[in-house]
């Protein structure tokens, strides 16, 4: 199977500034599930396409054990190096690797993180990476997932790369290469190996007028599969 990874966003992570906190959906979302765990080291929280890890950091820090997989080698190392410095003794394992075929075995994880990594892939790539992520969850496991939906400023701008999908030559997603926008109809397929839990649909603008609409889902792996 082909890689998905974009070597664009090694140009993105090394020549931009990138936030250094989670978003507050996320923060909510291990809060609300993992925060009454006795012993949250036992508890596996995979993000893929982490980026500079930010949302790790984060989880790292709240003591669950963590790991991830991201395409980029420059962000690969941001992430580790603020891990090492500021959560000296986080439990867990960084990969570099690619979302299409997650390196480890089935029922392993807790959950697993989606924060606007997957949308950056053509529509079969992305229906593979959540079956992945099905996959290498536990029973019972969550998923967690961020995606743009065609609400956004940049859809249907640009050339047409796929269904949805575009190189955007106008807002926020400019220049940040394939973009695929998620309807909710594309959704639904989707998240189709997930009993689906719970559905967010958020937007911001700008003073330039600028939209960024996203999804959040959140789905759970069945208990007997």
């Amino acid at each position: 199977m082909a890689a998905s990874w974009d070597p664009i966003w090694e140009t993105v992570f090394t020549t931009q500034a990138w936030g250094k906190y989670p978003g507050e959906d996320l923060i909510r979302f291990v809060a609300r599930n993992f925060y009454k765990v006795p012993n949250r080291s036992e508890i596996e929280l995979l993000e893929i396409g982490f980026g500079t890890g930010a949302n790790l950091w984060f989880m790292a820090r709240e003591g669950f054990t963590v790991h991830g997989v991201e395409g980029s080698p420059s962000a690969l190392k941001m992430a580790l190096d603020r891990l090492n410095v500021e959560v000296p003794d986080w439990r867990g394992e960084l990969r570099q690797g690619d979302m299409l075929s997650l390196d480890y075995p089935n029922n392993r994880f807790d959950a697993v993180i989606d924060n606007e990594a997957i949308y950056a892939n053509s529509f079969e790539h992305s229906q593979a990476m959540y079956k992945e992520a099905h996959r290498v969850l536990k029973p019972g496991g969550l998923m967690f997932s961020r995606m743009f939906t065609d609400k956004t400023t940049g859809y249907a701008t640009g050339q047409q790369v796929g269904p949805h999908a575009f190189m955007v030559d106008t807002g926020p997603m400019a220049g940040k290469g394939y973009t695929r926008f998620t309807t909710r109809k594309c959704l639904t397929t989707l998240f189709s190996p997930f009993n689906l839990l719970e559905l967010q649909l958020i937007s911001r603008e700008n003073e330039l007028g600028e939209k960024v609409s996203e999804w959040i889902a959140i789905g759970q792996k069945a208990t007997a599969e």
